[in-house]
């Protein structure tokens, strides 16, 4: 970390800023001066709000905790102390959307104490200049010292029914994989719960709800306040008890995050929500490499050559790994089926030993071979684990893992975010650090940040990805569509990296194996860009790509993490222009909805005084009939040129700017 201007101040800030102010209202600014947070008692219960520019965000709203033992607690406060500070540094991630990262930021911290009982509570806020945020912090005495908490009475009370991007959450431990649907505030279900990212679009600017931090805490998911366009916290529930957070109780909640931009877009990229993150545990790195991954699971497990497809053996994935040999593909993910049947696997995952090949199996299918081989070649195997059949000895699992010579793991689970589950998935997360294994993490709750404190958290899926096209039909639980693919980049991915596997050549599979992916081919090769994931799938099979050697070496060119990225343009559900630099060489995606656009690309974050080469992959000129159907072409052009690309319904296109020697 380089710490580049450490300014605190204690009160002198805290009086200055509340110069006029009522005695029981505090503001806290940011160091950009656009966002303000306050905070105020009102009748002695705590209350915040937030605006932007001077409009409001969040009107004031509702702060709290119901703890298990209310007699030291009335809710009625008043301040003991307010401490306020700001702080200026920077740090260097080891992946990420951007290569340096700033933490500027000003805090208020501010300690309660209950007027009636001998409880007491504190309050963190932060500001941005990219957003806000608040957390409760636990103080330690004796009336709280083994305190649950069975609520939070946290309120989101907007100032207008305005329009907003939700995603309906079924129940407490499902998975993250609604599709982002536009409503209004008030035209959502007080029946039905929703997850975070939670988006609204606001008169002036977008603000997006959502938390970072999340560790030895329930994860909130949101549902209709009782007063108009309100929304409140609902915690997840621990199993089998009473409080949703159980003693004893961390220092602090996680962070309530109020992400705000003039354009939905420009949320894209931020670094509010890792900034609110410990950082990082691991010294050394080396071994936590970003890449592609070749994924035979989604296609079907397709081969030539005689192999038998469709059915996992030892032969079938040496074929993948010497495909990932022949191209430079630094990972295999091997899912579910090598240590029993896949449907096993996950109908009975607390019996199955996931040490040991099935007898019945072991002569075709032999994952020590598979192992050898493929480190033979250079390539890096996932093993695909299940989460219940691995929280009861994590570290003799990922100890043996690690000794056969696997990479990483790619955790599946059936969904939630409970204090126990986040508990455990962490605790997985640091022992296959220990034992240097990466981490992709399915059946997700939402990214809160953790992949600064444990980078070899490379990512996680929490999405409606493209598995939902896998079959015929394109309809398990509602499929896929073009307009849910281009509302993610704005919803989903902003707090964190999405695995939604994207990159198919073959749109329609073949007749044993047929898929249903909806838009272009070009489309495909654009999520390379646009979505990001450090691990980023390959989910084709090898004749697919090999058989468009163009255009595979294009996608293969695309990184998988960046040093800059910028929102060009754009609105969700309807496209999206987003640029990304690696090096001195810059790459845009473009995506757009069913509807054919042509998008105007302003090349003004070129470098002035060069000439770069422009090599544009779109929709071909006979996309209509054939969605598979690409053109590459190629210009010179300079900063401030302008590209008129045209895309398909459901289309997409890529481009890649080179200097010019």
């Amino acid at each position: 970390m380089k710490r580049s201007n450490l300014f605190v101040i204690v009160l002198a800030l805290l009086m200055s800023s509340c110069a006029g102010h009522k005695k029981d209202r505090w503001t806290i600014t940011s160091p950009d001066g656009k966002i303000t947070m306050t905070f105020r008692l009102q009748e002695g219960r705590p209350l915040y709000s937030v605006s932007y520019e001077g409009r409001s965000v969040i009107l004031p709203s509702a702060m709290g905790v119901d703890f298990s033992d209310s007699s030291a607690f009335s809710g009625q406060f008043s301040v003991v102390s307010v401490d306020s500070s700001e702080t200026n540094t920077s740090w260097t991630p080891v992946y990420g959307n951007r290569s340096e990262i700033t933490d500027h930021y000003r805090t208020m911290t501010v300690q309660l104490k209950d007027r009636l009982g001998e409880g007491a509570l504190g309050l963190e806020f932060r500001v941005y200049d990219q957003g806000a945020a608040f957390r409760y912090i636990f103080l330690s005495n004796d009336s709280s010292s083994q305190q649950g908490i069975l609520a939070e009475k946290t309120e989101f009370v907007f100032p207008a029914d305005d329009s907003c991007f939700a995603a309906v959450c079924p129940h407490f431990n499902s998975n993250y994989e609604s599709t982002y649907d536009p409503a209004l505030l008030d035209g959502l279900s007080p029946d039905k719960m929703y997850y975070m990212p939670f988006l609204v679009h606001q008169q002036g600017q977008w603000v997006m709800l959502t938390e970072a931090a999340l560790d030895d805490y329930s994860g909130i998911i949101l549902k209709k306040g009782a007063r108009p366009h309100t929304m409140k916290a609902i915690l997840s529930p621990y199993p089998d008890k009473e409080c949703r957070v159980c003693p004893p109780l961390p220092d602090h909640s996680p962070w309530r995050v109020f992400l705000i931009a003039p354009r939905a877009g420009d949320l894209i990229g931020q670094t509010v929500v890792l900034n609110l993150n410990e950082p990082r545990q691991i010294r050394d790195v080396s071994w936590i490499r970003p890449g592609k991954a070749t994924w035979p699971w989604w296609n079907g497990r397709i081969t030539e050559k005689g192999l038998r497809s469709g059915e996992p053996s030892t032969e079938v994935m040496k074929y993948y790994t010497d495909f990932a040999a022949r191209h430079g593909i630094p990972y295999l993910v091997v899912d579910a089926g090598w240590y029993s049947l896949e449907m096993d696997a996950w109908n009975q995952p607390e019996k199955e030993d996931v040490l040991t090949m099935e007898e019945t199996r072991r002569d075709f299918y032999d994952i020590r071979k598979v192992l050898d081989y493929a480190n033979s070649k250079g390539v890096g195997v996932f093993l695909w684990v299940h989460y219940s059949s691995l929280i009861h000895r994590i570290d003799t699992v990922l100890a043996t893992y690690a000794r056969w010579g696997a990479a990483g793991i790619k955790l599946d689970n059936y969904g939630g975010e409970d204090q126990l589950l986040v508990n455990t998935l962490h605790r997985i997360i640091r022992t296959a650090a220990k034992y240097h294994l990466l981490v992709d993490y399915h059946g997700a709750y939402k990214p809160t940040g953790y992949t600064r404190t444990w980078p070899n958290f490379m990512t996680c899926e929490a999405v409606r990805g493209l598995e939902f096209s896998k079959g015929s039909s394109n309809a398990p639980e509602g499929g896929l569509t073009v307009i849910h693919t281009v509302t993610i980049p704005y919803t989903r991915m902003v707090p964190g990296p999405m695995d939604f596997t994207p990159g198919v050549f073959d749109l329609d599979g073949t007749a044993a194996f047929p898929e249903s992916v909806p838009g272009t081919r070009a489309r495909q090769i654009a999520m390379h860009v646009v979505y990001y994931s450090p691990i980023q799938m390959l989910p084709d099979y090898p004749r697919a790509y090999e058989s468009a050697p163009k255009q595979f070496d294009f996608l293969m060119k695309i990184p998988v993490t960046w040093d800059e990225t910028r929102f060009l343009q754009g609105y969700p559900g309807r496209d999206i222009v987003l640029a990304r630099r690696k090096g001195d060489t810059w790459w845009i995606g473009l995506m757009t909805d069913n509807d054919p656009r042509i998008l105007t690309v302003d090349l003004s974050l070129l470098e002035e005084g060069k000439k770069y080469q422009a090599v544009i992959l779109q929709d071909g000129d006979h996309v209509r009939k054939d969605p598979q159907d690409v053109k590459i072409t190629g210009r010179e052009v300079k900063k401030g040129d302008v590209l008129k690309i045209q895309l398909a319904a459901g289309g997409g296109a890529a481009v890649r700017l080179t200097p010019k020697p």
